[in-house]
C-alpha cells in the first residue's frame, strides 16, 4: 500500500524526468551546431554511463538473473539507442520547441501501438482528443503557414515522429518485464546496450560525412555535451524508473505531459524561438489534448 509520503516522492521524480527531458532537448539542440548527431549520442551516452556503474559498483548494487538481464539489455537498442538516435538526426532539421511537442505525443503512440501489438482497443475518447492533439500539431508546427514552419523541416518531424514511435514501442515492450532489478542497475544495463548501438552506428556518419568524427572543440561544447547526457539519459531515465516504483504508470505518463512546457520554455529563453499566435493556439491544442487523453487512460480500468 502507498502512503502519501511515497507518491509525494513519485511525483516529485515524474516532475523532474520531465524536467531534465525537456531541458535536454534544449542543450541537444546547442550541442548539435559542433557535433554530429550519431557522435554527439555517443558521448552523451558515455557521459551518462560512467557515473551509473560508478554508483552500481559503489552501492555494490547486484546483477538481475540472466534471463531478466537479457530482457532489459535487448530493450536499450530501442531507447535511448535508436529512439534518441532519431531524435538527435531530427533535431538538426527542427526546432527545439517543436520537438519537445511532437515528443509529448509518445502517450497516444503508445495506445495506437498497444492496439496493434497487444490488441488492446482505444476508446472512442481517446479517437476524439487524438484528433484535436493532431490539428493543434498541424498548427503547432506551422504546417498551413510556410512563414510559421521556418526551422520546422519535414525531414526533421519525420524523424521525431519514428523516434517517439519507437520510444512508444519501448514503452509497450518494457511494461512486459516484471523484473526487480535496482533502477541504476536497469538503466545502466540499457544505456551501456544503447552506447554499444551508437558505436557501431557511428562509422557510417563516418562514411557519410568523409571524414573522421570532429569532436567538440570548445571546453563550453564539452561542458554542453557532457551535461545533456547525464540529463537526458542517467537522471531522466533514472528518477522516471523510481517514480514507476511509487506511482502507476499511468499517472506517472500524466507527468510526462511538462516536457513540452519547459523544453519551449527553455527553447525561448536559450535559444530564442518564438511562436505565432496561430502556433501558440495549436501548441495549447496539443498539450491539452495529450493531457486529457493521459487522464482518461489513467481513470481507465486495467
Amino acid at each position: 500500500m502507498r502512503t502519501t509520503s511515497t507518491t509525494s516522492t513519485g511525483i516529485a521524480c515524474a516532475i523532474l524526468a520531465s524536467f531534465c527531458w525537456g531541458a535536454a532537448t534544449v542543450l541537444s539542440k546547442i550541442a548539435l551546431d559542433g557535433v554530429a548527431p550519431v557522435l554527439l549520442l555517443t558521448l552523451q551516452l558515455l557521459a551518462s554511463v560512467i557515473p551509473l556503474w560508478l554508483i552500481v559498483i559503489a552501492k555494490r548494487i547486484p546483477m538481475p538473473p540472466p534471463n531478466e538481464f537479457r530482457s532489459i539489455a535487448k530493450l536499450g537498442v530501442l531507447e535511448p539507442g535508436l529512439a534518441f538516435l532519431l531524435t538527435l538526426i531530427g533535431l538538426t532539421d527542427l526546432k527545439a520547441g517543436a520537438a519537445s511537442l511532437i515528443q509529448s505525443t509518445e502517450s497516444m503512440m503508445i495506445v495506437v501501438v498497444s492496439a496493434v501489438l497487444l490488441g488492446v482497443r482505444p476508446r472512442a475518447s481517446f479517437i476524439a482528443f487524438s484528433c484535436l492533439a493532431f490539428i493543434g500539431l498541424v498548427l503547432a508546427l506551422g504546417l498551413i503557414n510556410a512563414e510559421d514552419m521556418r526551422g520546422n523541416g519535414p525531414f526533421g518531424i519525420a524523424a521525431l515522429v519514428a523516434g517517439t514511435a519507437t520510444a512508444a514501442v519501448y514503452v509497450v515492450l518494457s511494461s512486459r518485464i516484471s523484473g526487480s532489478a535496482h533502477p541504476v542497475m536497469f538503466v545502466a544495463i540499457q544505456q551501456t546496450v544503447s552506447l554499444l548501438f551508437a558505436a557501431a552506428v557511428l562509422p557510417f556518419e563516418v562514411f557519410v560525412q568523409g571524414h573522421a568524427p570532429v569532436l567538440p572543440d570548445t571546453s563550453r561544447l564539452w561542458l554542453i555535451v557532457a551535461v545533456s547526457g547525464i540529463l537526458q539519459y542517467a537522471m531522466a531515465f533514472t528518477l522516471y524508473i523510481f517514480a514507476l516504483a511509487r506511482i502507476s504508470a499511468n499517472f506517472a505518463g500524466i507527468f510526462l505531459n511538462l516536457i513540452p512546457v519547459f523544453g519551449l520554455a527553455g527553447a525561448y529563453m536559450f535559444l530564442g524561438e518564438k511562436l505565432s499566435a496561430l502556433q501558440l493556439l495549436g501548441t495549447a491544442m496539443t498539450i491539452t489534448s495529450v493531457v486529457l487523453i493521459s487522464r482518461t487512460s489513467s481513470s481507465a480500468p486495467h
